[in-house]
């Protein structure tokens, strides 16, 4: 059997879970290109053209707890539109969207393997940084920094719509259970009509210090 075919093979008859792994990383890439580093890209455009010292950019960030943004700069051309909409608006969809939700795709589809779960999807966001952001660059190098962050706006839309679409929100609602592991059957016996009861007895329990 051609290498090609067995890996084809082998991939239809992975868990789910780690599709979702796959989805959840592809967010956070694109979060970290277009969002995380990208910012780099428009940080001296947007400084020279509002006419901004570099302390007062860099402000917007800090307290955002991020390095950058693409979409704010088309709010307005003023400081204030800037600032109130990366930290209402941008930095909160950033942190719930890219941050927060692929590593809630890892809790609810793994316990075992929950770790390697979480380590795929946290990697995802400097590989989106170093496949992403060059692109990016030569947008705003090319065009201009307002095209850029059009383009990169685009791209977002395209790319980040469809794959969250795709994203399931736990096993539970597929008929699977974390891991794809089934419960035995006197876990089963024990909670019939219960899934979640089933999983608990094999899922670690942690005391507080332990954790």
């Amino acid at each position: 059997m051609p290498i090609f075919e067995r890996l084809s093979n082998q991939a239809r008859g992975a868990f789910y879970g780690w599709r979702m792994v796959a989805a959840g990383s592809a967010i956070r890439m694109l979060g970290g290109g277009f969002h995380l580093y990208g910012f780099t890209i428009f940080f001296l455009p947007i400084t020279n053209e509002l006419g901004l010292s570099r302390a007062a950019t860099s402000l917007v960030f800090s307290l955002a707890r991020a390095e950058g943004a693409i979409e704010g700069p088309l709010a307005g051309d003023s400081y204030a539109a800037f600032l109130a909409i990366y930290l209402g608006v941008i930095s909160l969809a950033f942190s719930a969207g890219f941050m927060h939700s692929p590593m809630v795709l890892a809790n609810s589809w793994f316990i075992r393997h929950r770790a390697m779960a979480m380590t795929l999807i946290s990697s995802a966001i400097g590989i989106g940084g170093t496949l992403i952001t060059p692109l990016l660059a030569f947008t705003v190098q090319t065009w201009g920094w307002r095209y850029g962050a059009f383009i990169a706006g685009v791209s977002l839309i395209l790319t980040g719509i469809p794959v969250a679409l795709y994203v399931k929100r736990s096993p539970e609602t597929m008929g699977l259970v974390p891991d794809g592991v089934s419960p035995s059957s006197e876990q089963k016996r024990k909670a019939p009509n219960n899934d979640a009861d089933a999983i608990s007895e094999y899922e670690p329990d942690f005391t507080l210090k332990q954790a």
